[in-house]
Formats: structure tokens, C-alpha cells, sequence
């Protein structure tokens, strides 16, 4: 089967302009490209490499009115074969806006796996250092009120004998594996595609420079271990889960980059007699039966101290009473939530004569419930 006229293959018509032909190809790039396809990846290929050389003839103005005027034999021979002629940079600029929200997270466009961003070295550029986790665990207590957390973390800093370079003497040359560039390159082909990959050097981890002789004192690498001690601010109102970033306290940052942070994760321990959820706290409590039947005033624990609980007469078990305000501190700073204090009544399990006699005498003239089974007695 011969090939399909260009035009015909991108969607457009003889006069398009170029800014047609390249939304056209953008379109079916993003549909086709075998990284990104839901197609078959075989049918996606070819149709992949098609678009492709048709946008490649089109864009061009001197492959276009060699294309129009003699057709496909007219640009014969000057396709790539699926990949594009990469020393042709005519339409650099063209295909990085096209390939540039493909999603390869690349930098800014697929040019930057093949040419580390034309930019020059990538991967001797200043880099962020590694960010440190910390789990630090605290009563809920400490959890209402806030503390502060003294913390010995053991970092890597920069070594001062070779001022981080890892060279004796600071005296340092260029890495023999990648040429000072501080990257290597690996081509891959994918079908019709080629794909270059880049990474740090391995030799000289991405600073385009080794040691000549190696610093004694961090045997090269240009960092020691150190434990520092840091002060952790833990604020009111945090719950297990909660993390804290403080800025700067994590491992020294490479070629010259910033350090990386230190993430501190709270854990809440378990309180004996407060259960908490979020803002809000539970707690049962026990009162006498003669309080629950006549009423009165209790005086229950709250996480922040105490309060005064006025129980009505006729409270029956499992009530619950809310005080608000007597929980925790929202961690956005706005208020408290509430206390939940749900009513155990306590019976008692020892009665001295006096107390029976009461309770006989209080028996005898208490009205009777009728259960389910009394309307079944004989005479009902």
C-alpha cells in the first residue's frame, strides 16, 4: 500500500498554515506517541511514525513545495526513518513547544532527555539536599498544651577540611567518565522511536570533577556524619499524623545547593482516661445512683484541668453531656472542640443495715413497672 497523502494524514488542508499543521500534529502526537498511547502500541508505532513524517515535510517550507509539487517522490530519502533528524535544528524551537506537555517530566519538553535542556551541563547544576524524617512521640497532655522537643539528628554536612569538594587540599580535575559534563547517556529504542536517558554521572555524582587525591578526613565523599541537636516547636492541637517541616535542617545540598529540610511526625500516645477524636474529647464517668436519681453537681477532669458538670434528677446511664470548649486546640488556631462526658451509674455492690433498710423501705413504695410478661398472668 503506498503512502497516504500528508495533508490527508494530519487532518488538514492544502492551505493550512503553520500553525495548523502544528496544532494538527500536536493533537495526533499526544494520541499516538507509544508512551502515552491507550492504542495498541504496535498500531500506535506506525501511526506515530506517520504523523510524524508528514508534519516533518510540512513544516518545513522547502520539504512543503518540493512535497506539492512532486509529491512523495519529491522528499524522498529525507525522512528519518520513525526518528527525527536531530542535527536539523531549523524547527527546534516548533517541536519543544509541541512535545513539551506530553508529560515525559523532563524538564520543560522532550528535548531536555536529548540535550539536558541546551543549557549545558545538568548535572553539576546546584541541587537541594535530601530531606530527613524525625517521629517524635508526646502525651496528649503535651499534645493540648504544645512543648518543645529537643532532637538529636544525625546529618551529613559538608567536610571543612576539603570544603565539601572530598579533595585533599581542595585540588580536584576533570572526570574522566563523563567529561566534566557531571551526566551520562544511555539511547534506547522503542520501535520507531529513540530515546535518550540521562542521569547523574556515577563516577563523579553529577560535579563534572574528582578528587586528585582523595581528603583523608571523609575519605573522598565530601561530607561527614554529624548529630546535631535541634529544638522542635510542637504546637497546641497536633493529633498522630501531624508533620512538621522545619526548613534547612536536613542533609547539605549538592554543588553548592541549598540543604534539605527535616519533616518531624507526631505520634500521640494513648491517654487512660480521655479518648480522643480530632478536636473533640470523650471521657466516661461514674456517679452514684443517688446522684443520677435526685440530681446534683459533679466535678469531672477535663485535659485542660476541671469543670463543673450539673447532673439533672432522673439521669439515666449512658447520657451524655457536652462542655464546650473543654476540648482540644483546633490546629488552626480557632477555638477548641468539645468534651463529651457520658454518665456511668455506679452500683454499689456492699450495703451496710442502715443503707438495706433504706433501700427496702424505698422498694415498698416505688411504683411497679408492668413488663411484657405481666399481661399474661393469670387474671390480665
Amino acid at each position: 500500500m503506498g503512502k497516504r497523502d500528508y495533508y490527508e494524514v494530519l487532518g488538514i488542508d492544502k492551505g493550512a498554515s503553520s500553525d495548523e499543521i502544528k496544532k494538527a500534529y500536536r493533537k495526533l502526537a499526544r494520541q499516538y506517541h507509544p508512551d502515552v498511547t491507550q492504542e495498541d502500541r504496535e498500531v500506535a508505532e506506525e501511526k506515530f511514525k506517520e504523523v510524524s513524517e508528514a508534519y516533518e515535510v510540512l513544516v518545513d517550507d522547502d520539504k512543503r513545495k518540493m512535497y506539492d509539487a512532486y509529491g512523495h517522490s519529491g522528499v524522498s530519502g529525507q525522512f528519518s526513518g520513525g526518528n527525527f533528524d536531530w542535527s536539523d535544528f531549523s524547527h527546534f524551537g516548533d517541536l519543544r513547544d509541541i512535545f513539551g506537555d506530553l508529560g515525559f517530566g523532563f524538564g520543560n519538553s522532550i528535548f531536555d532527555m536529548f540535550f539536558g535542556g541546551m543549557g549545558g551541563p545538568q548535572g553539576n547544576r546546584p541541587m537541594k539536599g535530601e530531606s530527613l524524617r524525625y517521629d517524635v512521640e508526646i502525651d496528649l497532655e503535651n499534645a493540648y498544651k504544645g512543648m518543645t522537643q529537643e532532637a538529636r539528628i544525625p546529618t551529613w554536612v559538608n567536610c571543612e577540611e576539603c570544603n565539601g569538594t572530598g579533595a585533599q587540599g581542595g585540588q580536584t580535575m576533570t572526570c574522566p567518565t563523563c567529561g566534566g559534563k557531571g551526566q551520562i547517556s544511555a539511547t534506547q529504542r522503542r520501535g520507531y522511536s529513540q530515546f535518550v536517558s540521562i542521569q547523574a554521572c556515577p563516577r563523579c555524582g553529577g560535579r563534572g570533577t574528582i578528587a586528585e587525591k582523595a581528603c583523608a578526613k571523609c575519605d573522598g565523599r565530601g561530607q561527614v556524619r554529624k548529630t546535631s541537636t535541634i529544638m522542635i516547636e510542637i504546637p497546641p492541637g497536633v493529633d498522630t499524623g501531624t508533620r512538621l517541616r522545619i526548613p534547612g535542617a536536613g542533609n547539605p545540598g549538592k554543588n553548592g545547593g541549598p540543604p534539605g529540610d527535616l519533616f518531624v511526625i507526631v505520634h500521640v500516645k494513648e491517654h487512660e482516661l480521655f479518648k480522643r477524636d480530632g478536636p473533640n474529647i470523650y471521657i466516661d464517668w461514674p456517679i452514684c445512683f443517688t446522684d443520677a436519681t435526685l440530681g446534683g453537681e459533679e466535678e469531672v477532669p477535663t485535659i485542660g484541668g476541671k469543670a463543673q458538670l450539673k447532673i439533672p434528677g432522673g439521669t439515666q446511664g449512658d447520657t451524655v453531656f457536652r462542655l464546650r470548649g473543654s476540648g482540644m486546640p483546633r490546629p488552626s488556631g480557632r477555638g477548641k472542640g468539645d468534651q463529651f462526658v457520658r454518665i456511668k451509674i455506679k452500683v454499689p455492690e456492699r450495703l451496710n443495715k442502715e443503707q438495706r433498710d433504706l433501700l427496702e423501705k424505698f422498694s415498698k413504695v416505688e411504683p411497679r413497672h408492668k413488663g411484657f410478661f405481666d399481661r399474661f398472668k393469670p387474671g390480665h
